[in-house]
């Protein structure tokens, strides 16, 4: 399987464009909203499971907050 990082700018602009404020996105992923502000300042990621999480609440494919590391395996 190959691995996927989150592109926190990407969920931050999506979130900021359907009006969802950062505190709602987190309690409908589950998350809490200290976590997704690191996850959309780039300094933390979540698992991949919550990755789908995110995409799924903002309504966007899970491409559109995530990208592949060429080259590199999830474990």
């Amino acid at each position: 399987m190959t691995q996927r990082l989150i592109l926190g700018p990407a969920v931050k602009a999506l979130r900021e464009a359907y009006g969802i404020k950062q505190s709602d996105l987190a309690i409908r992923c589950d998350i809490t909203p200290g976590f997704l502000s690191n996850l959309e300042a780039g300094r933390k990621q979540p698992s991949p499971t919550k990755a789908r999480e995110i995409a799924v609440q903002l309504g966007v494919p899970l491409d559109a907050v995530t990208y592949v590391i060429p080259g590199v395996d999830a474990a």
